[in-house]
């Protein structure tokens, strides 16, 4: 072999040696190349989220993350899902999915999710959520908020702090206790929730029977007894809305914050009494001389009382007090029932509706609740004044009963809207005042009295020959009654 040759050969070898790694590479970079491409065109569908992705979107998403619980939005987060099935649609790509979600105070029971995304090029990006929020059902992991709760108690009385709460998530009830002092009160109240898969907690009650006002005493002060815990209300029921009539319902309403008591004490219209200026009348004869001013002073002179208030209706706006209240529910006799259809059917009022004629418990509107107030028998039916004034203090208890679950806020917008309809010398800051302590005096108990009763009267009749009410032991009467109402005089 020629040297030629052999350089020729060698030269080759070499060329080989560089050309062959190169060949090798550029079929492995088109490969691999190919093969991406291959996946990506052909195999591997374009971006499916995983399961870690829908859940950092359904977290992006405040309609998930916000709910609302009763009236408060509170912040959820979704921590895992289950995926129940996937359908691809077009360039959407649906997931059914069951989640729970958890906040600080719930979470939900497992409920379904449809999660949609649309596709974009090689992804599938997140679009929106369906679900159906009536769905929703919540499990308590700890019992109400503390702020939330004092909300309510402060409502009620301001000088609450928070002492301690008793959550039974198992039974559904959480209790917050709150500690009460002030120049009025001591003692301690509980505002109550109980537990709604619907509504999470929900309110329910503030029991205050353990915040009692301080003891106050009674005195005299400018000759009449009075005592800072009593308040005396007189209630007034004129027959006319002229402001010009008679009051034929007059009653001394005396909230006893000492003993807990509601007292209700009734005045006979024909209580013969000295009345300031006028000499000697018929007690609602004061109203048609002076109005609710004289009344007042005449029952603060005759009995030694002090009077504080007073609140005054005519025929009129008692019925509109009655109907912007929503009615009254009270318990009446069969001949009670009988009494108010007669009147509604002899005075062509029948259109605001006759009630049962068993009677019983009767939801009654603004005119039923008036024929009962006024009810004094006749056309065969029982009663005369006496009873008429038993049926008047059985309305105003019922009042209190229907409405015994308002709280202090519902109270209070309640009252200005009442106002309209009454004549009083109750201020703003008066109304406020009972409304703030309203869950309290709910709480209290009826006591009623009526002057005279039996035994301490007898018929007279006045130097016109007007029939009267003669009293037997007035001395021994005006006692009672000061002792009736302030039960601290010795």
């Amino acid at each position: 072999m020629s040297k030629h040759y052999a350089n020729k050969e060698k030269n080759n070898s070499n060329k080989m040696k560089i050309i062959l790694p190169v060949v090798i590479a550029a079929v492995v970079v088109i490969g691999t190349v190919c093969g991406f491409l291959l996946y990506e065109f052909v195999i591997r569908e374009p971006g499916h989220p995983n399961q870690e992705q829908i859940i950092a979107d359904l977290n992006a998403d405040e309609k998930v993350t916000k709910v609302k619980v009763g009236d408060t939005y509170y912040d959820f987060s979704v921590s895992s899902i289950n995926i129940d099935s996937e359908l691809e649609k077009e360039d959407t790509y649906n997931y059914e999915v069951t989640v729970e979600r958890e906040s600080e105070i719930y979470k939900t029971a497992p409920e379904k999710l449809q999660v949609n995304y649309v596709r974009e090029g090689f992804e599938y990006k997140y679009k929106d959520v369906n679900f159906n929020k009536d769905d929703l059902r919540l499990i308590a992991l700890k019992g109400v908020e503390v702020e939330k709760a004092t909300k309510k108690a402060t409502k009620a009385y301001k000088a609450a702090k928070f002492s301690e709460q008793k959550t039974d998530i198992e039974n559904g009830v959480d209790k917050l206790i709150f500690t009460v002092e002030d120049d009025e009160y001591k003692g301690s109240l509980t505002v109550g929730y109980k537990f709604s898969e619907t509504e999470g907690w929900k309110f329910w009650k503030i029991n205050d029977k353990n915040v009692n006002f301080k003891k106050g005493v009674t005195h005299k002060a400018n000759g009449l007894y009075t005592n800072t815990n009593i308040k005396n209300i007189l209630f007034l029921g004129v027959d006319s809305d002229s402001g010009v009539g008679r009051s034929d319902c007059m009653m001394l309403i005396s909230v006893d914050s000492n003993t807990g008591k509601i007292k209700q004490t009734s005045f006979m219209r024909d209580n013969w009494f000295n009345i300031p200026g006028y000499g000697q009348n018929k007690l609602n004869a004061a109203y048609a001389f002076g109005g609710a001013d004289l009344t007042r002073k005449t029952i603060e002179q005759t009995f030694g009382i002090k009077i504080d208030n007073y609140v005054s209706v005519s025929f009129t706006t008692f019925k509109e007090v009655i109907n912007n209240l929503g009615g009254v529910t009270v318990d009446i006799s069969a001949d009670e029932a009988g009494y108010i259809n007669w009147q509604l059917s002899k005075n062509g009022q029948t259109g605001v509706g006759l009630v049962p004629s068993s009677g019983g418990k009767v939801r009654l509107n603004g005119q039923q609740a008036l024929w009962l107030c006024r009810d004094r028998g006749g056309n065969g039916y029982s009663g005369n004044d006496f009873t008429r004034t038993g049926r008047q203090r059985r309305v105003i208890q019922s009042i209190a009963s229907t409405y015994s679950n308002y709280t202090p806020s519902k109270v209070l917008s309640t009252i200005n809207i009442l106002r309209k309809s009454v004549k009083t010398d109750l201020t703003s800051e008066d109304f406020k005042w009972y409304a703030e302590r309203c869950t309290k005096f709910f709480g209290y108990k009826f006591a009623e009295r009526c002057v005279p009763t039996d035994g301490e009267w007898q018929s007279g009749y006045s130097a016109g020959g007007a029939w009267i009410i003669s009293l037997n032991n007035f001395p021994k009467l005006k006692s009672d009654i000061q002792k009736f109402i302030y039960e601290d005089i010795k």
